[in-house]
């Protein structure tokens, strides 16, 4: 017998029925293998080396969020697209040194990896995102919508370290007063962040917002300077070495002694 079919409401389109499985980066973003899917919770309290227990996933990382006439249309618009800039930016994670910050050529098609990569924050998010940004479900489902609406700013970053993570829209202070709203997927070799109404939650990230102004057809040649950022822990905008953790956590430690 085959499996039931998983209803609920597209993340993206908001039409009720039967979902899919959207993959998170698509599959052939190296998102093939299989990958422990637990709760929060049990995320959230792990430190760096500890190991995080759930259940396995074989597929790979992703859930079913979508329609299948989304799936197959995004798919068939920006997926390869996607997966070629993937592929790209692997070759850069493996020539950089430590820190990863020079400027490389990407030839890509941007606004079809753009729209790729906010077609993954919709499966991040919950079905309410979608009704609350009307205007990024239009900029996703029209190929020759051209930009975003001001509030929102996508980023990216070359990712190192020994965590995938994957948030919906959270809020994250920091110690000099900021407060940034944000999503975030990270997943090697390379992770996003999507703001809004706010500033990246780290000035390393290379913002890439400026993809939306290329037309669907355009094949262009940019330069991007990446920063390869550590992922240890399951915080979103969190890319501290595991020295930086180690000493925070025992100065903390210190503290309520």
């Amino acid at each position: 017998m085959g499996r039931k079919p998983i209803y609920g409401v597209c993340h993206i389109c908001g039409v009720e029925g039967p979902l899919t499985f959207e993959h998170v980066p698509p599959r052939g973003a190296f998102n093939d293998k299989p990958v422990i899917k637990s709760i929060f919770e049990n995320f959230i309290t792990k430190g760096p080396d500890e190991e995080i227990k759930g259940k396995i996933q074989q597929k790979g990382a992703g859930a079913h969020t979508l329609c299948s006439s989304c799936n197959n249309d995004i798919g068939a618009w920006y997926g390869n697209d996607f997966i070629d800039w993937t592929y790209q930016a692997l070759v850069l994670h493996d020539k950089s040194d430590g820190k990863g910050s020079i400027y490389y050529p990407f030839h890509i098609f941007p606004s079809r990896v753009l729209k790729q990569i906010i077609t993954m924050f919709f499966s991040a998010n919950g079905e309410g995102f979608a009704r609350g940004n009307p205007n990024l479900v239009r900029f996703v489902l029209n190929t020759d919508h051209k930009y975003l609406e001001p509030k929102i700013r996508i980023f990216a970053y070359l990712m190192t370290g020994s965590r995938m993570r994957q948030t919906g829209i959270a809020g994250l202070g920091s110690t000099d007063g900021r407060f940034t709203i944000m999503s975030e997927i990270a997943f090697p070799p390379v992770g996003y962040v999507m703001t809004l109404n706010s500033d990246p939650p780290d000035p390393r990230l290379v913002e890439i917002t400026h993809f939306s102004k290329y037309g669907y057809n355009d094949f262009e040649t940019i330069f991007l300077r990446f920063s390869k950022l550590p992922i240890h822990l399951s915080l979103p905008g969190d890319y501290r070495s595991k020295e930086e953790i180690m000493k925070a956590y025992e100065e903390n430690t210190q503290n309520r002694d």
